[in-house]
């Protein structure tokens, strides 16, 4: 992974604000959407349509400010996440949709020690603001295919500008997370919220309406043979209503390979917690799942968890 300059990172972040609240101020439109703008801007030309002139040479200078000093795709990724909170709390957002970075270096750290140096395809199957998937990006070596699917338009815009700034090319379908698309990728990863999905799909069959149950299955389709999933899920995920009939579905071609519980500060109090699973596409008989319990992510801790996450990473 690049090494990060906080500098480099606070700079980035104030030549973006700048920019944004230029715009906010002289067309009277929200963060989130100056946000958007700006980013084209960097990413294209500067659109000078419904500004002054005089506007349009304060934005010049900005940019050539940004112009002038070299990031790292990390650095643009960690400014591009702040400027992103500021975003969706202007826009009443929740920033749930934000995978905490803590979770974004254990999936990075994971995926590194069983691909680094390889080449291979990761879908998110929940994009959001793909900051999840550009943290996997930046942390490997080898050749790596980026593809994401979301349903919201502004996730997809902020999607494509957080790629486009840190020149990791990405494939996005902007569709509903349930439908099909025909890759098969040797990584299939996602944030998945905790809801009901009681529209007509795929799985309807079986009666699920578990959103996390039919996401994970309906990508399985997706996923080579001996292929992998990696999902962030609650963890009263085994509990839900018809999990018996996901676990069958599942098990058919599929096997549970792990399970990391996370601690419980990256979370609010009352929430159940949040937990990683892992599976592989293969059917394993009598595997036992390996289990890993992370109880804070003290700097003295943590070189202790990346020990035993490498082992399990091995294990599987």
């Amino acid at each position: 992974m690049d090494k990060v300059n906080m500098d480099n990172v606070n700079m980035f972040y104030d030549i973006i604000d700048d920019a944004c609240m230029l715009l906010y101020d002289e067309l009277k439109i929200n963060y989130l959407d100056a946000l958007i703008r700006v980013g084209n801007d960097i990413v294209f030309k500067i659109d000078d349509s419904k500004i002054t002139m005089e506007c349009y040479k304060k934005l010049v200078d900005i940019y050539y400010g940004l112009n002038n000093k070299e990031f790292n795709c990390e650095e643009i990724r960690l400014a591009f996440e702040l400027l992103i909170v500021k975003a969706f709390k202007h826009a009443k957002m929740s920033l749930d949709i934000l995978t905490p970075d803590t979770i974004c270096y254990l999936f990075s750290c994971i995926i590194k020690d069983k691909f680094d140096g390889k080449k291979i395809s990761i879908l998110d199957t929940l994009l959001g603001t793909s900051n999840l998937l550009q943290a996997i990006k930046n942390n490997l070596s080898g050749e790596v295919e980026l593809i994401g699917i979301e349903n919201n338009l502004n996730l997809v815009k902020l999607s494509e500008i957080n790629s486009n700034m840190q020149t990791n090319e990405i494939k996005i379908y902007f569709q509903d997370a349930l439908n099909s698309v025909l890759d098969q990728v040797d990584i299939v990863i996602g944030d998945l919220e905790s809801k009901e999905y009681e529209t007509k799909n795929d799985l309807s069959d079986l009666g699920i309406t578990y959103f996390p149950y039919l996401v994970i299955l309906k990508r399985l389709e997706n996923i080579k043979d001996k292929g992998y999933f990696m999902y962030v899920v609650d963890n009263d995920f085994f509990e839900k209503p018809k999990g018996d009939v996901f676990h069958t579905a599942l098990t058919k071609e599929a096997t549970l390979m792990a399970l990391i519980t996370l601690p419980h500060s990256i979370v609010q109090e009352g929430h159940p917690g949040k937990s990683i699973i892992i599976g592989k596409k293969e059917i394993l008989s009598d595997y036992k799942i390996a289990i890993l319990n992370i109880d804070n992510f003290d700097s003295n801790y943590l070189k202790d968890v990346f020990i035993r996450l490498e082992k399990l990473v091995n294990e599987i």
